[in-house]
Parts: C-alpha cells; structure tokens; sequence
C-alpha cells in the first residue's frame, strides 16, 4: 500500500501536481525537493517568495511530489490557527494526526502513547518561554526571544520562577523525549511501509500571522521539532516576517540577522513566466470578437498580444500572479461590458486594450497618475518596477506613454476664413507618427503605430465609438469594485 493513499491531502495529487502547474516550476520544485530531503537532523528551509508569488499553490505542489518519491509529507497552514491556539499544540496535533494517518498505529502504537504523554508534559506549562529558557540552560540552544516567557515574567516573576525551578527536569527530559519519539516514529513508517526518510514538514502562511505567534511558532519548531528524520520547508515573504519582528522588537532589531538562527538555509522562489502563465490558462477571447481591440502587434494574434503585453507590464508595474488574475478579472468584466454596450447601441467599439489594462493596473495600485489625468491631459507615466526595451527603439515606456497619449484629447487652436481663433481637441492623428512612419524602425514599433493609427482612423465615423479616456475610466471604476 502507497503512503500516498493514507495523506491528509492526497486529493492535492490530482489538483496540485508538477505535471498541471502552470507556472512551469516543476524543474525547480523537482530541484528543491532533492535538496531538501538530502538534508538531515531537523533541517529548516526557508522558501523565500513576495506575496503573490504563489507560495501556497508550490508547497501543494511540493507536498504531492514528496509522497510520490514515498516521504511522509505533513503540510501546516499557520495562519489557520493564528488566533485559536498555542504554536506548540498547533504542531504537535497536526504531527500526530497526519503522522498516525500514515502508519495507522500498526508497530507504533507505544511510541505514539509515549510522544503524546512526553508532549503533554510540554504543553501543560503552556510553555514555549518557560521550555526556551531551559533549552538555552540545559541544551546550549540560543534560539531565544520567546514573547511568552517576558509575559510570565510581566505577570507574576515569584510564580514564573519557582514553576522553572520546579520542573526543569521534567521539561527537559520531555524536549529530549520527544525528538526521540520523533525519530522512532519515522523509523516506523521507513520499516512498515518502506516509506522514505526524512519526514518532510512543510508550513505555509507564516508571514500572514501575528508577529507573536509568527516568533513562537518558529521557536516551537526550533525547540521542540528540530530532530533526526526530520526537515522543515517553511514558506514567507521573508521581508514581511523581517518587519513584524521589528514591530515586536523595534526597529533597531537585526531581524533579519535573527531570522538566520531559526533557518539553516534560505531558497527564493523565482518569478514566474507571465505569458506562460497566461498561454496555460487559457482565456477564450474568441466570445469578445466583435469588439475592435487593438493593437494586435504579436503573431498577427489578439491572444498573443495580450498575453504578451499583460507579461511586459507585469514588469514595469511589479504584478505578481494574484495580480495578474485580478487583472485579468477586471479585464474581461470591461470586455463584457463592452460587448452589452455593442449590443444595446450597435455601434462597433474601439478599445486601445494596453491602454485600458494600464489604467486598470494604475487604479488598483492607487497611484497618484490616475487621479491626475483627464480627457484633455495625460501625464507621463510612472513605473512601480522596471522599465526595458521591447525592441531597439521602443520601450515600455515608450508603449506606455503613447497608448495614453492616444486615448487623450489634446488642444489646436486654428484660424477660421474669417481670420477668428477655434480651439478644437483632437486625438493624435496620422501625421503625429509621419517621422517614424518614414523612418527604418523595428518590426514591434512599426505594428504599434500602424495598428493605432488605423483603428483611430475610425473616429468619428457613423456606428463607430472610439473609446477615450473618460469612456475607460467609467469601466475601469465599475470593475474597481469587484475583489
């Protein structure tokens, strides 16, 4: 019988495998697993990603790899238990349940009696600052800052004392017993199933956690758990948890120094391929088809261009992948509203899409441009990431700028026969782009102009609505709402 088939998420093996990620991690998740279980003696690894990034759907991924390569695999969501319990019976409970479920008990039934009576002792002090402060006496383990232990000394320093006193010998018999039942444990399921060892931990949303707990979860692991035929994968936004450490212990405090004492070794996530990411999942374009999106500049395909474009200003913007699916989200609630207001007026509709995408993007992260700009005035835009050429003579930057450039009204004031001054607001013409038209320009840029221009050729024409920047700013504010 596999060990597959007694997991607490063995349904992760159909939804989260390697094979459906569509990411395309499954190189480095492949990488990641044979590193960690390399490892020995309470291994902890710290896996590195912002938020976003996709941290939770990897470790599924994980999980699900380790127990096809036989590991017992346990998977903890911190945040689950953030305002329910203690950090050390969190772990213990979620050790015994998915370790039992593995072995069922046959050939471990004493060993599992003997952890739970060795942890019962632990948990009864309630513990993690009184078991920190005689790990660091009595077992050289300097890993100690526990929130707990200054709150007993806050609330009663006579009871706090004489409780260590008195049960120093039991606290570190108990610490001492438990890794060894741990280890036993494993040894189990490697003779009864020949599963292979180490037992991999894996622990999710830490970084979502109150900082207290966020600490003490990470002391139980070190205190308690750190111990043969066991290691650790223990997914953050490491910058994140670096704060909420500070916010407990100031500003002034070495988090990240501090963090280095709890985490052997620290792996970073890498970014994702947005327009893999996107290409996999898939979205049908096809149901907006009567609507004029433009420009379609790559492959001579609307998907492909906006899948690309949605990639660059990923970049440009710093768009992590929950970003992205809001994004894309909100994208298609305009194309739909779009396509009703097709329906109800009959009028084609003309939708400079990356201009609509950047207002959407600068919308939702707030940025001050939004606000700024007007259906007469367009200020130049601001990256949140980076700025990079898409070709020689065209960068995001560039795309950027002149696709709300050519959404934006801008003022001529022009003589009449009669010699009297009209002003008139206009979109950018042909002729705007008559020097770059003439010029030897790259293939990418040459598409972008002669795809704007020709699609704002029909402004103005009968059943023709060229969509300005008031027109996007309607949807773009209706789609705001959703979350």
């Amino acid at each position: 019988m596999s060990i597959l088939d007694k997991a607490k998420y063995e349904h992760w093996a159909t939804t989260h495998n390697f094979d459906n990620c569509k990411l395309n991690r499954k190189e480095y998740g492949e990488f990641l697993s044979s590193y960690l279980v390399g490892e020995t003696n309470g291994f902890v690894l710290n896996l590195n990603g912002a938020w976003g990034a996709g941290k939770t759907e990897f470790l599924k991924r994980i999980y699900t790899h380790m127990l096809q390569e036989r590991h017992p695999v346990i998977y903890i969501d911190a945040w689950e238990s953030d305002f329910s319990k203690e950090p050390l019976t969190v772990i213990t409970s979620e050790l015994l349940t998915q370790l039992e479920s593995f072995n069922n008990g046959i050939g471990s039934q004493e060993n599992t009696k003997r952890l739970k009576q060795f942890l019962s002792k632990a948990i009864k002090a309630t513990a993690v600052g009184v078991v920190g402060y005689a790990s660091k006496k009595y077992l050289d383990d300097s890993t100690i800052g526990s929130n707990a232990m200054m709150k007993y000394f806050d609330e009663s320093p006579a009871d706090f004392m004489k409780q260590l006193t008195s049960e120093y010998s039991q606290q570190i018999e108990a610490i001492q017993k438990i890794r060894e039942c741990l280890s036993q444990l494993a040894e189990v399921l490697k003779s009864t199933y020949g599963a292979e060892i180490p037992v991999v931990v894996l622990v999710d949303e830490l970084d979502r956690c109150r900082p207290t707990y966020a600490i003490e979860m990470l002391e139980v692991i070190k205190h308690f758990f750190k111990t043969d035929n066991f290691v650790f994968l223990i997914a953050t936004d490491t910058d994140q948890l670096s704060h909420s450490i500070n916010a407990v212990y100031g500003y002034n405090f070495d988090s990240k120094q501090y963090l280095k004492k709890f985490f052997d070794r620290k792996a970073t996530l890498p970014s994702p391929d947005i327009e893999a990411y996107l290409n996999a999942v898939g979205i049908n374009y096809e149901q907006y088809n009567r609507l004029r999106l433009f420009p379609i500049m790559f492959n001579n395909r609307l998907e492909d261009s906006i899948n690309k474009i949605v990639s660059l200003l990923a970049i440009g913007y710093d768009l992590h992948i929950r970003d992205i699916d809001q994004l894309m989200n909100k994208f298609q609630s305009c194309l739909r509203s779009a396509m009703n207001t097709l329906e109800r007026t009959g009028n084609s509709q003309y939708i400079n899409f990356p201009a609509l995408l950047i207002g959407l993007i600068e919308y939702e992260k707030s940025q001050e441009i939004y606000n700024q700009r007007t259906r007469h005035h367009s200020p130049n835009p601001t990256l949140l990431g980076v700025n990079f050429d898409i070709s020689e003579d065209f960068s995001l930057l560039d795309l950027i700028k002149q696709s709300m450039n050519n959404i934006t009204y801008t003022r001529h004031n022009e003589q009449d026969r009669w010699g009297q001054t009209i002003t008139t607001y206009r979109l950018p013409s042909r002729s705007a782009y008559r020097d770059e038209l003439q010029s030897n320009i790259s293939q990418e840029y040459q598409s972008f102009i002669l795809e704007t221009i020709n699609n704002m050729d029909n402004v103005g024409r009968p059943q023709c609505k060229y969509w300005n920047w008031d027109d996007m700013k309607k949807v773009i504010e209706l789609a705001g709402t959703l979350e």
